[in-house]
């Protein structure tokens, strides 16, 4: 079947509502199912289109954040085909969030009615919906479960989920990574990831040293260049010069 997303002018008259909104999101527990019933109430059955993608239905697990390994694999399983210039849609997440799967939203990430309007406003922006272009995208809800499958997923594994569930152990790894430009490059996340459980710097300054070195190793085109055996070979000897310095730090203290 074909994935169903928002038309644009639902999506961003429905962005431009989020404080007329807050309530639902707030108590969305309670009522998961509000955008679908506000545009049958109001005749609006126009409000979304098939795109191209194609996908079998699946459901989420509904939970708190040991929920996310499970839900990184169902969701990239069904769009593992998802090429990544199609998975910065905002049509695609947004639609998702609201309409596919607002009882899994509702579970994973509660709304604190607590928060001043504008930190509300900010809140249910980075996870309901999705700022166009890869770094906004991320954040969303349930974009960030099939990212997390893209940058780690390595069917050369026994478990092809292993450097996956690394990403989503860590949320400054995770992080780290949506920063860097090179996001996109597979060899160069995975001997990464692979060096990080190796060596073990899960810790946040170790791994933000690796990321960063990688980042001035050299521009994204020469990145892109290297096969996973050069990648490798690069990731183990920045992860020596990282070894190198802390050892350092250590004599000098």
């Amino acid at each position: 079947m074909k994935q169903k997303i928002f038309k644009t002018k639902i999506l961003d008259k429905l962005e431009e509502d989020i404080i007329v909104n807050k309530e639902y999101y707030i108590h969305m527990e309670e009522n998961p199912t509000w955008l679908i019933e506000m545009f049958r109430e109001s005749g609006n059955n126009n409000f979304e289109v098939s795109s191209k993608i194609e996908v079998e239905p699946f459901e989420l697990i509904l939970g708190g954040p040991e929920t996310d390994k499970q839900n990184a694999r169902i969701i990239y399983e069904h769009l593992k085909e998802l090429r990544p210039v199609q998975a910065v849609s905002a049509e695609l997440w947004t639609y998702m969030t609201h309409i596919q799967f607002p009882e899994y939203m509702a579970s994973r990430w509660k709304i604190n009615d607590n928060e001043n309007e504008k930190k509300l406003r900010e809140v249910i922006k980075q996870r309901y919906f999705a700022i166009r272009g890869s770094k906004g995208v991320i954040r969303n809800g349930i974009a960030r479960l099939w990212w997390a499958g893209y940058w780690g997923y390595d069917e050369n594994r026994e478990d092809p989920y292993e450097l996956v569930d690394i990403i989503l152990d860590r949320q400054e790894i995770y992080e780290h990574i949506s920063e860097r430009s090179y996001n996109r490059n597979k060899n160069i996340l995975i001997a990464a990831l692979e060096a990080i459980k190796e060596n073990d710097l899960y810790s946040r300054d170790p791994s933000r040293a690796l990321f960063k070195k990688i980042n001035s190793y050299g521009s994204d085109k020469h990145l892109d260049a290297l096969d996973i055996y050069e990648a490798r070979k690069m990731v183990e000897e920045l992860v020596e010069e990282i070894k190198e310095s802390e050892e350092n730090s250590v004599v000098l203290i």
